[in-house]
């Protein structure tokens, strides 16, 4: 007996975990103490011969261990971004629901009823990936009490996934993405605040920048700082080196186009402590400082809204053709559409975007066609296939070369922007004869 109880302790120890188990007898009569210790006993060896866990424990205590153990690993920098989607799901919506249960004892049925609980919390049906991270989530549950000997193998329940597929995001032509960086440039000089009329100024560079790199909005740019960029000489050229420290797949590097330099150097003079340099000595002293940040040194915590607000106030929230609506991520779409028909292939665009070829074919192989329309329409029949490639080629150089124009106020000359064009004109001139 315990000191504080009348009622008998039964310890028994279970050679198979090296443990000892504990629990009340739930008497205080010697004789049926011992009877109850030998028919538990009896289930302990009848759970052992069946393959049952041994320990019941509640999901609350063990769906708590796996989120702190995510939350320190995002804290100390070792922990993939995706972890953070682990743990909210963990506490937003696994732990409310499941919490009481033993989860040696989480069925198919009480699964379902879950999915039904969280339709009423949310009131609408999940997209397929945000409920695929809610199933990964709660397997990592299940398998840390797996491995803590609390559930076995045999009991794990299965999940299911009843949302829809997301749909692709609106789009935008280069002629709309213009007239958008335009109507941003005037609607900036408009806020009634400095500090709006300063968001509005940064957002015009950060479309620009997405636009021209293809990076994750938010994701990946949200921790990118100075010295993530650095100026690579090459034979023939030098190139601009990013290094995503975040996003959705880890850390990972990127080769920015030339015309970037102008929205790297436009954001350095916005930021009073490097107004004094060259954008090539601030790359050189590696900087530990976010690259976006307003003329008043604050860093905007997202640029949704503000580019919501934006398109709504454009009336571009959408591009007439569907109703799918714009996001920032059009512009990560808008990126891969001018890369494909300026002639890269998928596996260059895997590198370069984070997403495998298979994806990128899938998304964009519509524009194949569209590469060859002339020919196909029976138009221009003197052109060849390799002809209009370049053409197509052309107007996407000329495309990002315009809308960095508009963002920065900087525009290239044609020998910057096309030498083959430049060099062409030259020959062109040198051929025709001088005028008297």
């Amino acid at each position: 007996m315990r000191a504080r109880s009348s009622y008998w302790q039964i310890h028994l120890k279970v050679k198979s975990i090296n443990k000892w188990l504990k629990k009340s007898s739930g008497t205080g009569d010697a004789i049926e103490a011992t009877r109850a210790a030998e028919d538990w006993a009896a289930d302990i060896r009848a759970s052992e011969r069946r393959g049952f866990p041994l320990v019941s424990k509640k999901f609350k205590a063990v769906a708590m261990t796996v989120s702190a153990k995510y939350k320190a690993e995002i804290k100390a920098g070792t922990g993939k971004p995706k972890y953070a989607d682990y743990y909210r799901a963990i506490d937003q919506y696994l732990i409310p629901f499941f919490g009481n249960h033993n989860i040696d004892r989480i069925t198919p049925a009480i699964i379902a009823e879950f999915h039904q609980w969280r339709l009423t919390k949310v009131g609408r049906q999940l997209k397929q990936s945000t409920q695929h991270t809610h199933n990964l989530a709660l397997t990592k549950v299940f398998n840390e009490a797996i491995e803590l000997g609390y559930m076995t193998e045999f009991l794990r329940p299965s999940m299911k996934n009843t949302g829809e597929s997301g749909e692709a995001r609106g789009f935008f032509t280069h002629t709309e993405l213009t007239a958008l960086q335009t109507y941003l440039q005037k609607w900036a000089l408009e806020g009634r605040t400095e500090a709006t009329r300063n968001l509005r100024e940064l957002l015009c560079l950060y479309v620009a920048f997405v636009a021209g790199t293809g990076v994750r909005p938010g994701t990946e740019t949200k921790e990118l700082k100075w010295k993530h960029i650095e100026f690579v000489q090459q034979k023939n050229t030098r190139v601009i080196h990013i290094t995503l420290p975040q996003g959705k797949i880890g850390a990972r590097n990127l080769i920015a186009r030339h015309e970037i330099w102008h929205i790297l150097d436009k954001l350095r003079a916005l930021q009073v402590e490097y107004q004094e340099i060259t954008l090539d000595e601030l790359i050189a002293r590696r900087e530990d400082a976010y690259l976006f940040r307003m003329r008043d040194g604050i860093r905007p915590y997202s640029f949704v809204n503000v580019f919501g607000d934006g398109i709504r106030a454009a009336k571009m929230l959408t591009n007439n053709k569907d109703d799918k609506g714009r996001s920032l991520y059009s512009l990560r779409h808008y990126y891969a559409t001018q890369r494909i028909l300026e002639g890269y292939s998928y596996e260059e665009l895997e590198t370069q975007m984070g997403t495998s070829a298979s994806m990128l074919k899938d998304h964009y192989n519509h524009l194949n066609p569209l590469m060859i329309a002339e020919r196909l329409a029976g138009e221009q029949g003197s052109a060849n296939g390799g002809e209009i490639a370049v053409n197509f080629a052309n107007i996407a150089k000329a495309n990002v070369i315009g809308l960095v124009g508009l963002a920065t106020g900087v525009y290239l000359n044609l020998e910057q922007q096309n030498p083959d064009a430049a060099k062409e004109l030259e020959e062109h001139l040198l051929k025709s004869p001088k005028s008297s």
